[in-house]
């Protein structure tokens, strides 16, 4: 009997354990089913990005009215593209605008021409300061024995064009002016102004000449720096050696946002004047170098420039890429369930000033699945003719687009 009951107690044991033991197989094998359903329709193979947009697209025509009385002009944007030309490479005397390459040598070689170097003035320095008075040359009262220094000379040469500042500065290039004159010309090929030749350091002589895109190509650099860029955007200065200073661009008084560079006149070269400007249209900052050569009067010539430049910033900026919209798709193909696709968006407007009539759109793209909204998956920016590109704008997903999706092929 003992046994018996024995037997039949390890019997209902044996039997409520392998149903526990199916119980849970069973709950195992469930959740295993679920959650693999689950992760069978968010995982899966990821098609390519696809754009919705053509790679290449045209901008709304612009037509810019340019005018001048220069005999050659160039306006262009500075790390732009050059807007307006007008016989940009004649070749002609370029007056005292010649006086920006000898600024450039004196400010490239502080060995040479520490600003605060002592000049004195020899008497033949003297005497051709007095030779060019009676032509009317732009001078500074200079005397023998003298103690003037680069710095003052530097002021002289760039505000009121002294004529005789440049043959002093000229003098103390190792060799003297005539090797001087020699390094400006190295200067100007180093700079690939090929269609430069200086013969002094003034421009007074006209057998001297450039071309107005060469006079911009030197501008751009010259303006890079930070000393230069402070005399020629100076108004007047106090000096001790030639008392008060005063720069003859009138644009900086009459022009917002002009900030130089350099006038120039002779019989041979007419009037001449390189200029810069800069402002902030609609939130874009834009800066504009040009050059006038041979315009037939000095004063007209600044509101000849003025209407020039007037024209440069009537550029208008055109949005590419609105806000929130929608520039490439992505669909994607879970082992369960029917292909999704998502929208791709940017997230803020991109703009570019419209003047070269089409713009080019570039992709990168991030690898992996990137399902969820908002996340990033790549990036997008706009290339158009002439100007840099503008930086890598980042792209996010949007989510899954409503529409029906074919199978993949």
């Amino acid at each position: 009997m003992d046994s018996y009951m024995k037997g039949c107690t390890m019997g209902r044991t044996r039997h409520h354990r392998q149903g526990r033991y199916r119980g849970w197989f069973a709950g195992v094998i469930g959740l295993a089913l679920v959650v693999g359903g689950v992760l069978a329709t968010r995982t899966g193979r990821a098609g390519p990005f696809e754009p919705v947009l053509p790679s290449t697209m045209p901008l709304p025509a612009v037509t810019m009215h340019w005018h001048t009385t220069a005999e050659s002009a160039l306006v262009g944007v500075n790390g732009g593209p050059i807007l307006f030309t007008k016989n940009s490479q004649m070749e002609r005397p370029i007056a005292s605008t010649t006086k920006i390459m000898t600024a450039y040598l004196v400010l490239t070689h502080p060995a040479i021409y520490p600003l605060s170097r002592i000049v004195t003035i020899t008497p033949k320095e003297q005497a051709n300061d007095q030779k060019g008075l009676i032509k009317a040359d732009s001078e500074v009262p200079l005397r023998a024995g003298e103690c003037v220094t680069v710095r003052e000379l530097l002021w002289a040469l760039m505000l009121p064009s002294a004529d005789d500042a440049a043959w002093v500065l000229a003098d103390q290039w190792p060799g003297g002016s005539e090797a001087f004159i020699r390094q400006m010309n190295r200067t100007a090929r180093q700079l690939h102004m090929d269609q430069t030749h200086y013969v002094d350091p003034d421009g007074v002589n006209h057998h001297g000449f450039s071309t107005a895109r060469d006079l911009w190509r030197l501008e751009r650099v010259v303006m890079t720096i930070p000393r230069f860029r402070r005399v020629v955007g100076t108004q007047t200065v106090n000096t001790s050696a030639f008392g008060r200073l005063t720069n003859l661009n009138r644009l900086l008084w009459t022009y917002p946002g002009a900030f130089g560079i350099k006038t120039g006149w002779t019989p041979y070269a007419g009037s001449c004047l390189t200029f810069a400007a800069h402002r902030t249209i609609a939130g874009h900052s834009l800066t504009l170098y040009g050059v006038v050569l041979g315009e037939p009067s000095f004063d007209p010539m600044f509101g000849d420039v003025t209407q020039l430049l007037n024209t440069g910033f009537a550029v208008r900026w055109v949005t590419v890429l609105k806000a929130g919209q929608m520039v490439a798709e992505r669909t994607f193909y879970p082992w369960l369930g029917s292909p999704v696709t998502d929208a791709v968006v940017i997230p803020k407007s991109l703009s570019i000033p419209d003047t070269a009539g089409i713009v080019h759109l570039a992709y990168r793209w991030r690898s992996g699945p990137w399902r969820r909204p908002g996340q990033l998956v790549g990036w997008v920016r706009l290339d158009e003719p002439g100007w840099p590109a503008t930086p890598w704008i980042p792209l996010k997903n949007a989510g899954r687009i409503s529409k029906p999706v074919g199978n993949p092929s």
